[in-house]
């Protein structure tokens, strides 16, 4: 890139399959990325794994939640691999106190939120039923006392960009560096978008707004 960002975030499933051999491999490739890396863990991951590898945490925590200030703005990280059926997920009753005690809280530092799964339903069987949060609205519900100053949850797990804008609050994915899918009004199945690039977005938060540039790399 033709910058230093301040972070990247990565939004889940580091490797394909939750085999522990896998992430020293994944570790071997990411800390090329010279600024730091927050990562969200996926339905493909095992969170215990992610965190001694690339984290270089030998005292795991489950379920991988976290908060940290990053350039004066607070990222919440949130695990949604609670019980679903697979690959859909979840958050607990424990998650969702914390987490909407935080959103809750007297703060007014810019509010970045990170999950795996999609939130929200869009009306598209297979990401509403197959892919999302089952829990989803309550999810929602917790972040609505930070809207004010909450500047977009950003999500994996889907493959694809997508944009979802509900009660003042913004939800964006990005494309995967991988394969990306399809999410066609009507569409029960996974359906693989066989003419798309991987890619990965850049992200501008300020005070004020939140600005977002797609970009596509070949591989």
């Amino acid at each position: 890139l033709p910058f230093t960002a301040v972070f990247a975030l990565h939004a889940g499933d580091v490797v394909s399959d939750p085999d522990p051999a896998a992430y020293p491999a994944a570790d071997e490739i990411l800390s090329q990325i010279p600024y730091p890396i927050y990562y969200a863990a996926g339905n493909h991951d095992e969170a215990t794994a992610l965190q001694r590898y690339l984290l270089k945490q030998h005292n795991s925590t489950t379920p991988f939640d976290y908060t940290v200030e990053v350039n004066g703005a607070q990222l919440i990280v949130v695990d949604s691999n609670g019980p679903a059926v697979f690959p859909a997920g979840s958050v607990t009753p424990a998650q969702l106190e914390w987490l909407c005690n935080l959103c809750a809280a007297p703060d007014d530092r810019p509010l970045i939120v990170a999950t795996h799964h999609n939130p929200l339903p869009v009306g598209i069987p297979w990401l509403d039923n197959y892919m999302g949060l089952t829990d989803g609205e309550d999810f929602h519900a917790a972040l609505l006392p930070a809207r004010h100053r909450l500047r977009g949850v950003f999500f994996g797990h889907v493959h694809q960009n997508l944009t979802i804008q509900r009660d003042g609050i913004l939800y964006s994915s990005t494309l995967s560096t991988w394969e990306q899918l399809h999410a066609w009004p009507g569409q029960t199945e996974t359906i693989v978008d066989e003419a798309a690039e991987p890619g990965f977005s850049v992200v501008t938060i300020t005070r004020d707004q939140t600005f977002i540039r797609r970009h596509r790399f070949k591989v």
